[in-house]
């Protein structure tokens, strides 16, 4: 995996606010590069403002997480090349463990390393509806195995 551009495209699709703010589709306190805990506990509207390099900092610790999730969800994550377990990790930052664990039909179709059935599961998901162009990118970058 290529971490470096894996942390780029999720600033990329994640933006910055030095303000913590509402998530847009669950409602989850958020500041920086998307991040929802520092230090272990959860942001909260009254956490005060971050800079650039400490979201990044966050972000990180956090992503790194959400590489060890991925890996924990799709048993031959390992068999995958770069690409497409950056994919996964992007989308374990996105969802969260859980969440993508309830993708169970890309997470079966992943036992095969079928990436056009994981691709097709990306799509007829609610998420995919629900992050604009990055859903798009990831989906063709599943797709082709390319960025």
């Amino acid at each position: 995996m290529n971490y470096q551009r894996l942390e780029s495209r999720v600033c990329l699709d994640e933006g910055f606010s030095a303000t913590p703010y509402l998530d847009t589709v669950y409602g989850v306190a958020t500041i920086g590069h998307g991040t929802t805990h520092i230090l272990g506990k959860p942001v909260t509207l009254g956490n005060p403002p971050v800079t650039e390099h400490e979201a990044r900092e966050m972000m990180r610790a956090e992503l790194f997480l959400a590489c060890m999730d991925a890996q924990s969800l799709f048993t031959r994550f390992n068999d995958m090349c770069h690409v497409r377990q950056e994919i996964l990790a992007n989308m374990a930052y996105n969802l969260g463990k859980t969440r993508l664990g309830g993708f169970a039909k890309m997470i079966e179709a992943s036992e095969t390393l079928d990436y056009y059935r994981m691709a097709q599961e990306m799509k007829n998901s609610r998420w995919y509806t629900q992050v604009g162009q990055r859903s798009v990118r990831l989906y063709y970058a599943m797709l082709s195995g390319e960025w």
